[in-house]
């Protein structure tokens, strides 16, 4: 699976939502309980991700100035192995995100050095994907948590929600952190996914959840948390 990062993406609408984290039983009951009657789509797992950034931190300081078109470069995988791990190039444009995958044959050996870890994707990755690579070469976060998955019965509407997320500053050693997590609270995050065909239902299913829409970032979350702690 990939496709170019540089051809124009899909876009659909992502409007998400915030609660805190001991309201998980609630924030399922709103989901199951919805009018829409949303349906179980796909077995729980774990996401795990690696942020990438440029030196600079541009991506962190394109959604901190609050600009409505923007992009951000992660490498996800599912579960607990590294796996066939996916290139992503997410995109957002206000209530719209889209992205850009490239799938990669190899598992990630996350004790190896930094260096030696991204020159295992090279072989793999097109010279659009490379340049990408070049831009945003700065290992910045890592992070994982658990999403379920709920789609309505024509699958036109998702749903899923975040939790338990767990977040690992990169910007200072020279091979990934996995044992010291950032001290955090985060929240619960629960997204609704439409293409923008379905817009009216979208906002109509929207308004039947007790918490307010809200802008966040896990990412940019995560990454203030690290840095304010400095």
């Amino acid at each position: 699976m990939t496709d170019s990062p540089t051809a124009p993406p899909t876009l659909r609408y992502e409007l998400k939502f915030t609660c805190d984290s001991h309201w998980l039983t609630q924030a399922r009951s709103w989901i199951r309980q919805h009018p829409t009657a949303f349906r179980v789509a796909y077995p729980p797992r774990t996401v795990n991700s690696l942020y990438l950034d440029t030196q600079g931190l541009n991506m962190l300081q394109a959604n901190l100035s609050g600009i409505g078109q923007r992009q951000k470069l992660r490498l996800r995988w599912y579960n607990d192995t590294p796996s066939n791990p996916t290139l992503e190039l997410k995109y957002k444009d206000n209530l719209l995100g889209g992205k850009h995958q490239h799938k990669l044959p190899i598992t990630l050996d996350l004790a190896q050095p930094w260096p030696a870890l991204f020159a295992a994707l090279q072989p793999h990755l097109t010279p659009a994907w490379q340049l990408l690579l070049q831009t945003y070469q700065r290992p910045v976060l890592m992070n994982r948590y658990r999403r379920e998955y709920y789609a309505s019965y024509d699958g036109q509407i998702r749903v899923t929600l975040d939790y338990d997320q767990e977040a690992f500053d990169q910007q200072f050693g020279n091979r990934p952190n996995l044992h010291t997590p950032i001290l955090m609270q985060p929240p619960i995050v629960l997204e609704l996914k439409a293409d923008d065909a379905q817009t009216e239902r979208l906002q109509a299913i929207a308004a039947h959840f007790p918490i307010p829409r809200t802008r966040n970032s896990k990412y940019a979350n995560s990454l203030l948390t690290a840095l304010y702690a400095i």
